[in-house]
């Protein structure tokens, strides 16, 4: 009997940890864009507003974790092909469609409901991120460069959501920056799927047929000098303190590009960036001045 409880209870742990693999708890990073608004509009140390911020981070998570999930059903037969995909808990079949499907459906649900509690400007950018996310993972991931734009639409969703939430004014410096940002690291992501994949990149991604080494890194390059020009023009605008961090700011970029160039593993997961210790110290530094000098008057 306790032999049998015990086969129980793993078998439920498993299960759960396979619901959880399936959220992609290693992506929820992303909805951490959030907090922007709060951090530039002086309200970082501000309890309650941090308090709302994070109230959101954790709906963000709950719809992005619903979008991955459809987007596993969807790419199912395609994941079994991919050995880093295939073991995805409904590509290896230890998670049925229909399973996921209402999976999806009850985070989407809990996110709708606990954005609208708190208004309906932010339940219509939560809205608008699983909307376009799912005809991302319907259609436009197929299309070329709108994959990229989509994906970057996305992101300056997450960013706006975060200043309805709190109710302040979406600087339009940051939500295209934001979006610029996206883009840069989207496009780096490209070019790094390219020079791994090589042939076998159009099974990857079908999209990728479009993309070659040479045009990834193009734009990749583009983005990046229209990145720091925006950077400096909403220092010049809202925060001209921010101008003394630019040159950290330009190397922190500089630096992405030559761990992405060099290998492309970095730029098709840019996660992986950060195993850089000098771009790692870099960014930490580059924060901590940031504080300095939006906060220390």
């Amino acid at each position: 009997m306790a032999k049998k409880r015990k086969m129980a209870a793993n078998t439920l742990s498993t299960k759960i940890a396979d619901y959880l693999r399936l959220c992609r708890p290693h992506q929820w990073y992303k909805n951490l864009l959030v907090f922007l608004a709060l951090f530039f509009s002086g309200n970082l140390f501000n309890s309650s507003l941090l308090l709302l911020s994070a109230y959101a981070f954790l709906v963000l998570i709950l719809v992005s974790s619903a979008n991955y999930a459809i987007n596993d059903i969807i790419d199912a037969k395609k994941d079994r092909l991919f050995a880093e995909k295939k073991n995805r808990p409904i590509a290896a079949g230890r998670i049925k469609k229909w399973q996921a499907g209402i999976f999806a459906a009850v985070l989407v649900l809990a996110a709708f409901y606990f954005s609208l509690a708190l208004n309906i400007y932010f339940f219509l950018c939560v809205a608008a991120i699983f909307l376009l996310t799912l005809v991302y993972s319907l259609l436009l991931k197929k299309i070329f460069l709108l994959d990229i734009t989509t994906i970057s639409a996305n992101f300056s969703l997450r960013a706006a959501a975060g200043a309805f939430v709190i109710g302040v004014y979406a600087s339009s410096w940051l939500i295209g920056g934001i979006f610029l940002f996206a883009f840069f690291l989207v496009a780096g992501k490209r070019y790094g799927e390219t020079a791994i994949l090589g042939k076998n990149a159009v099974l990857h991604r079908s999209v990728l047929k479009y993309y070659s080494k040479k045009l990834s890194k193009i734009i990749m390059y583009v983005t990046a000098a229209i990145l720091s020009v925006c950077f400096a023009l909403f220092s010049w605008a809202e925060h001209k303190n921010l101008l003394y961090a630019l040159p950290l700011f330009v190397f922190l970029v500089a630096r992405y590009i030559y761990l992405a160039v060099r290998n492309p593993k970095i730029a098709a997961n840019p996660e992986k960036a950060f195993s850089d210790c000098l771009l790692l110290f870099a960014s930490i530094i580059f924060i901590i001045i940031a504080i300095i000098l939006l906060y220390v008057k």
